[in-house]
Parts: C-alpha cells; structure tokens; sequence
C-alpha cells in the first residue's frame, strides 16, 4: 500500500508574491519557522524559493534589494496529491531537491514536501 503524499505535506504553507521584497520573504521564513515559500503571481504559481537561496543572494548582494522573482525557482517540482511518497523523495533525490508542490484538487487544500517532511517518515518508521 503506497503511502500518499497528502499525508505527510506541510498543508497550506505561507506564500508570497513574486513581487515581493526578499527581507520581507526571509523574515515571514524566520517567523512561521519554514525553509520554502511557494510563490504566486496572481494567485497562480510561479514558483519557490528557499531560505538557503534567499540567503546566499543576500549574502553575494551585501543585502541589495530585490524581488523574490530574482532568486525563486520559476520550475518548482509540482506533484499530485495522491502521488506516492517514495517516488516523490527518490525524485527529488535524483533531481537534488529540497522541495516538491503539491497540487490542489477541486476543493482541496494544496501544500508543500521538503526534505524535513521526508525525513519526519523516516524517524517514525
């Protein structure tokens, strides 16, 4: 029996616009404690970026401001919600990511699976 990824994902994760200034996606990271910010143009998603990538611009920039658009992932790992979780982490294995999208369905809330949320499974076993 395949464990669905639905199960596991982090639901209803903050997000932020692609116009939005990168201080202000690190410090909505910092305060609902998440390393990924799925992001929305419009309402639709075109994108994520991750707090080791909004650091490391921050870093090279010397805290130059930008947009979020200038350093998310415009080609995020998008999943169905009934995938299954081994094929979800051995892709994001191969691919070398941290994160994977989950899609909504009908009325469905939509979430996001990182890395943490894949190994939460492994240390429950």
């Amino acid at each position: 029996m395949s464990k669905k990824i639905k199960n596991y994902m982090s639901p209803l994760p903050q997000t932020i616009g692609v116009g939005g200034n990168l201080h202000l996606a690190k410090m909505i990271m910092e305060e609902v404690s998440c390393h990924h910010l799925p992001v929305l143009n419009g309402g639709h998603l075109a994108g994520v970026i991750s707090y080791s990538d909004l650091n490391l611009f921050l870093m090279t920039t010397k805290g130059k401001t930008s947009l979020v658009q200038d350093v998310m992932t415009k080609d995020p790992y998008i999943v169905d919600s009934d995938a299954d979780v081994k094929i979800v982490a051995a892709e994001m294995l191969e691919q070398k990511l941290s994160s994977a999208i989950v899609q909504a369905k009908g009325n469905q809330p939509w979430g996001i699976f990182t890395t943490t949320d894949a190994l939460k499974i492994v240390a429950e076993g």
